[in-house]
């Protein structure tokens, strides 16, 4: 699908939250369907399945969410999802082209579908608009404890967070979402894609490279209980790159989830870009600065 798609459905949820008056986290996805008149129903915990759906109806459109998956995030991060269905233009007639529900299983796992995908990406910028994620990332905690931060603070997933934090990072990160021996998704900074010749992209279903997430991924219990663990990496084990660039290998099971996060960042690569934004900084000041020629 075209980037451009997402684009403009990101920057549609950030429309949304600057119209509902939100200018700091967190972003009350429930409290913005509330105000447009739509119902918000908790699904029973015994009944497992789909993250959540919409119903579209000529008096009361609902919103129906699952609570199985033991997460708040997920959870505001669902709401949210469905939202984007009931605001993106061309979603309320492409859904009620077959019948009045449309069901979603939100976060960034529906492959190719289209409408699935532009309304995890409204989410993603109506529960995290991107100048509120980058005034949280320059803070300088970076890597995963970067990501919880954020996570904490806009009362998002870790997901959606991770994923929102590589997009906007201000330094050179990657995350990687994996499910026992294969990749799900890999979202890359804009600094981490310039750390040398085009890096490899890992793919929905592209197997993960020999290493400790995949190690970690083989234990169900390290998934299940949320366990965390760090160690080092190169960008050659990763993503083709230089062996000489080191990373730090972030790794947390994301529990009922049934997925890991991997961040993967460099203190190291977050000092020597905020060096070279130092850099830019003064040389821009100094092409600014008038020169004035005295007599002599």
């Amino acid at each position: 699908m075209a980037k451009f798609q997402l684009t403009k459905a990101r920057q549609h949820g950030e429309r949304v939250a600057a119209e509902k008056g939100y200018t700091a986290f967190p972003v009350n996805p429930f409290a913005i369907a509330e105000s447009e008149g739509i119902l918000i129903v908790p699904k029973p915990a015994e009944i497992k399945g789909v993250s959540g759906g919409i119903i579209f109806d000529e008096d009361v459109p609902s919103i129906f969410y699952a609570t199985h998956i033991e997460s708040e995030g997920f959870q505001r991060f669902t709401v949210a999802h469905e939202l984007g269905h009931y605001f993106l233009d061309g979603h309320p007639e492409e859904i009620l082209k077959s019948a009045k529900m449309h069901v979603s299983r939100a976060g960034f796992r529906q492959g190719d579908n289209s409408i699935e995908l532009e309304a995890d990406h409204f989410a993603s910028g109506l529960l995290m608009p991107t100048q509120l994620v980058k005034k949280e990332l320059t803070c300088g905690v970076i890597g995963l404890a970067g990501v919880e931060q954020l996570a904490n603070r806009s009362q998002c997933s870790f997901t959606a967070a991770a994923i929102r934090a590589a997009e906007c990072s201000p330094y050179p990160m990657a995350i990687v979402v994996s499910q026992g021996s294969d990749v799900c998704y890999c979202f890359m900074s804009e600094g981490f894609k310039g750390l040398g010749k085009p890096l490899t992209f890992l793919r929905k279903g592209s197997p993960l490279p020999l290493s400790a997430t995949r190690d970690f991924n083989s234990d169900s219990n390290n998934v299940r209980y949320g366990k965390r663990q760090t160690t080092e990496t190169t960008l050659a084990d990763w993503f083709d790159g230089s062996k000489q660039i080191r990373l730090d290998e972030e790794i947390v099971g994301l529990g009922s989830f049934g997925c890991t996060l991997t961040v993967f960042s460099s203190d190291a690569l977050a000092e020597d870009h905020a060096d070279e934004d130092a850099d830019e900084e003064a040389n821009l000041i100094e092409s600014y600065t008038p020169k004035f020629a005295y007599g002599r």
